[in-house]
C-alpha cells in the first residue's frame, strides 16, 4: 500500500482522537510526500549501500584480506549484500561499475519490493571517496512493488527516467542529487512524476567525525542529514488529470538507519488547484523529531499537547 500511515504510531491510546483530528490532513500530507521521496529516492538509497560495501571491501583488502570481494564481503560473518539488500540480490562487478539485479520476491528493508536492474556508474573510483562522483542509472526493467494492507495484491511503480549522482565532499560528507525522476504508478494515466533534489541536494554526514562508510564502520550510527526536493508526484490530483505537485524539507534530521531520530521534517501540497481546500485547510506540515518521538504541527494545531 503506498500510502501506508508513516505516523499512524504516533495515535497513542491515551491521547485524546479529538486532539488528533485537526492535524490528520497534515498526517496525510506527511504521508503522501514521504512516499513520494523514498519512491524517487530508490536509486540514491541502492547506490549508498553499495558505497557502504565498496569502502567495507576497501577496508578488508587493507587489512591484509586480499580476497574478498563486492559480493562475498561479510561482517560479523553475515553477507552484506543479504543485510543490506534481501538474499534475493545480486551484484556484480563490470567495466562501468556495479551492476545491482533485484527479484521482486523479497522484500527491501524500506518495505519495498525491487525488481529489475541497477547500475552504479563509478567512472572508475571503486569507493565513494577522495572526491569520486557516481552516478546510479535505472535500466529499463527497473521496477518498484509495494504490498497492499489488505491482502496480497501489490503496487506496481514504472520507474522510467531520471538521474541521481552521490559525490564525496572531501569533508566526511555526501551529497545526493536527483533530477527529474519519472515514475509512474501502473495503470494510473495520469502521467509520470518529476522529482529533483534542489542544486545544493540532500547532504550528509555522521555525526561522530571518525565514522567512515565502511559497514564495520558505520552500521548503528547516526547521520546527519540536510536538503529538499520538489516537483510533481506519483499521486493524482483532486480531478485526476495530473500528478500531484509536492516539496519535501529535511533540517537537521538524525537517522539511525532508515529511522529518524531527530530534526524537522516539512511537507507541503504545492498548487492549491490540485487538492481539495476544504479537507486540507492549510498545504503544509511541520513534524519535528525528538528521541524517535514526533509532534505534528498542522494549520496552528499540534498533536500530541505537551
Amino acid at each position: 500500500m503506498l500510502a501506508a500511515l508513516a505516523l499512524s504510531s504516533c495515535v497513542k491510546e491515551n491521547d485524546s482522537y479529538k486532539d488528533w483530528l485537526p492535524v490528520q490532513p497534515g498526517q496525510y500530507i506527511y504521508t503522501y510526500v514521504m512516499t513520494q521521496d523514498r519512491v524517487a529516492m530508490q536509486a540514491a538509497n541502492a547506490g549508498m549501500r553499495v558505497a557502504v560495501m565498496a569502502a567495507e571491501v576497501a577496508k578488508q583488502r587493507a587489512a591484509g584480506e586480499d580476497e574478498v570481494t563486492i559480493g562475498t564481503v561479510k561482517y560479523n560473518n553475515q553477507l552484506l549484500l543479504s543485510a543490506l539488500f534481501n538474499s534475493g540480490t545480486k551484484i556484480e562487478e563490470t567495466d562501468d561499475g556495479y551492476m545491482l539485479t533485484f527479484s521482486k520476491d523479497y522484500l527491501m528493508p524500506d518495505g519495498f519490493h525491487l525488481g529489475g536492474s541497477l547500475l552504479v556508474r563509478t567512472g572508475g573510483a571503486a569507493e565513494l571517496a577522495n572526491g569520486a562522483e557516481w552516478s546510479v542509472e535505472m535500466q529499463p526493467d527497473f521496477k518498484l512493488y509495494s504490498d497492499s494492507a489488505y491482502g496480497s495484491v501489490q503496487s506496481q511503480v514504472n520507474m522510467y527516467s531520471g538521474t541521481t549522482t552521490l559525490t564525496d565532499n572531501q569533508d566526511g560528507s555526501y551529497t545526493i542529487r536527483l533530477s527529474g525522476i519519472a515514475a509512474e504508478v501502473d495503470g494510473s494515466h495520469i502521467g509520470s512524476s518529476n522529482w529533483s533534489t534542489s542544486d545544493e541536494g540532500f547532504v550528509l554526514r555522521p555525526e561522530d567525525e571518525k565514522v567512515t562508510l565502511a559497514y564495520s564502520s558505520c552500521h548503528g550510527e547516526t547521520f546527519r542529514i540536510n536538503g529538499s526536493a520538489s516537483g510533481l508526484s506519483i499521486y493524482a490530483n483532486m480531478s485526476g488529470s495530473r500528478p500531484l505537485s509536492m516539496s519535501y524539507t529535511v533540517t537537521d534530521g538524525l537517522f539511525v538507519g532508515l529511522r529518524i531520530i531527530g530534526g524537522t521534517q516539512e511537507c507541503e501540497f504545492t498548487s492549491t488547484s490540485d487538492y481539495d481546500t476544504a479537507g486540507y485547510p492549510a498545504p503544509d506540515v511541520r513534524v519535528e523529531w525528538t528521541n524517535g518521538q514526533s509532534r505534528i504541527f498542522y494549520n496552528g494545531n499540534v498533536y500530541p499537547k505537551e
